[in-house]
C-alpha cells in the first residue's frame, strides 16, 4: 500500500466516523474508485481527497455520486451526481498552477475557470465549483451577474482562446454557461459550505477579476498556452 492508498483509506475511515453507517458502502465505493484511478496514474492525492470529501457530503444529502465520471467529447467530470431525476456536476479547483504559468498565474486561472464553466455547465442540470477555504476562485465578476453584455462575453472568449485552442470555446457556450453553487471544502474539519454565486461575489468582490483586469491580462504575453 503506497502513500496515496494510505491517505485515501485514512480519509475513508474519517468520513465513516463523520457520517452515519448507512452510507459506509458508498464511501468504500468512492475509495476503491480513487485507488483504481491512481493505479493508472490518472489522479493526484490533494485533488482526490477534496473529491472524496465533497462526494460524501452529496451522498449524505441523498445524491447518487460518481467520481471522475466520463462525459462527451473526452471530458471527465470530477463529480457527477443525481437526485430526483436531476443531475449536477461539481468541478474541484485547488488553485494549482503549473511552472509554465509562473509568470501569469492569475490570467491562467481566470481562463481556466471560464473554460470549466463553459465546457461543463451545459452537460448537467446544475453546475457548481468547489474549492478549499484558502483559495479564491478567479471567477470574473461578469459571470456572477444574471445578465452579461456581449462585449463582456467577447472579452472572456478572447482570454480563453489564449490558453485553450483545442478546441476553442464558441460564443454560444459562453453566453449560456451557468454557475449554480460554489462549495467551500474544509478537508481538515470534513465540512462543506455551499455559497450562492452572488454571496461569493459579495464576500470576495475585491479579489475577483473585473473586466479591466481581463483587458490588462490580454495586453500581456501569454505563457504555457495549450
Amino acid at each position: 500500500m503506497d502513500k496515496f492508498e494510505r491517505d485515501v483509506q485514512f480519509m475513508a475511515e474519517k468520513l465513516k466516523k463523520h457520517y452515519g453507517q448507512e452510507i459506509w458502502s458508498r464511501i468504500d465505493e468512492m475509495r476503491d474508485r480513487l485507488i483504481t484511478l491512481h493505479e493508472s496514474n490518472k489522479v493526484k492525492i490533494n485533488h482526490s481527497i477534496m473529491e472524496f470529501v465533497m462526494g460524501a457530503y452529496l451522498i449524505d444529502k441523498g445524491y447518487k455520486v460518481s467520481l471522475e465520471h466520463p462525459l462527451e467529447n473526452d471530458l471527465v467530470a470530477d463529480i457527477m451526481a443525481w437526485k430526483n431525476g436531476r443531475s449536477i456536476i461539481v468541478e474541484v479547483e485547488t488553485g494549482f498552477t503549473s511552472p509554465e504559468n509562473a509568470l501569469d498565474p492569475q490570467s491562467y486561472l481566470t481562463a481556466r475557470i471560464i473554460s470549466k464553466i463553459a465546457r461543463y455547465s451545459m452537460l448537467a442540470d446544475r453546475f457548481s465549483l468547489a474549492t478549499p477555504p484558502h483559495n479564491i476562485l478567479q471567477i470574473p465578476t461578469a459571470l456572477l451577474r444574471s445578465r452579461r453584455r456581449r462585449n463582456e462575453i467577447e472579452l472572456l472568449k478572447n482570454l480563453c482562446d489564449r490558453y485553450y485552442s483545442t478546441p476553442k470555446i464558441n460564443l454560444e457556450k459562453l453566453e449560456e454557461m451557468k454557475l449554480h453553487m460554489i462549495y467551500i471544502i474544509n478537508v481538515d474539519a470534513l465540512k462543506v459550505k455551499p455559497l450562492r454565486p452572488k454571496t461569493y461575489l459579495r464576500l470576495n468582490r475585491n479579489l475577483l477579476p473585473k473586466l479591466e483586469d481581463i483587458k490588462n491580462y490580454l495586453r500581456r504575453p501569454t505563457f504555457g498556452a495549450t
